[in-house]
């Protein structure tokens, strides 16, 4: 599938998951406005024609409103649909994946003046190897990330591949550094 077509899709789901985190607990309010409900079944339908897959039965139907309500739905139906629809979203294409393995790093860097700047990674090196077009960049990310599993890692053999990525790439330099940092912080 292609990268854009993913991207695309990702917006997509942090979309969804957006309208998600700005609906009420069923425990604070037991009703949803019409308007939010329609956003979400227009979310949908764009995802659906943009993914080529139809997710139609993730939308909440106007059959499900609230009868003492005029343009209300239950809470607790449109999160469970909102919910079902991003977690199969997270499985079909990986989205937030490594927070769910729990594999998310955290980089603290300290400067003289104690300044602290942090940083959240939320990639790893196959997931740089598994993005990555050209074959030989595969290779020096396959074997640096061997190098960096060994308990006595050789700093040799990590630089030299450093190097190669600084001149191959300075945005895949900059998007393995943080992922070499942390593993020198342990």
């Amino acid at each position: 599938m292609g990268e854009i077509l993913v991207t695309h899709i990702k917006s997509i789901y942090g979309d969804l998951k957006g309208l998600l985190s700005q609906l009420p607990l069923v425990t604070q309010n037991g009703i949803i406005d019409g308007f939010i409900v329609r956003q979400i079944n227009e979310v949908i339908e764009k995802l659906t024609q943009v993914s080529n897959t139809n997710y139609s039965n993730y939308k909440i139907p106007e059959s499900e409103k609230n009868e003492n309500w005029e343009d209300g739905y239950e809470t607790i139906k449109v999160r469970t649909q909102l919910g079902r629809i991003i977690s199969r979203l997270e499985e079909e294409y990986g989205f937030n994946k490594s927070e769910q393995k729990g594999q998310q790093a955290n980089i603290v860097i300290m400067n003289k003046n104690t300044n602290e700047i942090s940083l959240k990674i939320d990639y790893t090196i196959n997931d740089l190897i598994n993005d990555s077009s050209n074959n030989e960049s595969k290779d020096k990310l396959y074997k640096l990330n061997e190098e960096l599993k060994k308990p006595n890692k050789n700093w040799d053999t990590i630089k030299t591949i450093l190097i190669w990525i600084l001149n191959f790439s300075k945005e895949l330099f900059f998007k393995i550094l943080p992922i070499i940092l942390q593993n020198f912080q342990k």
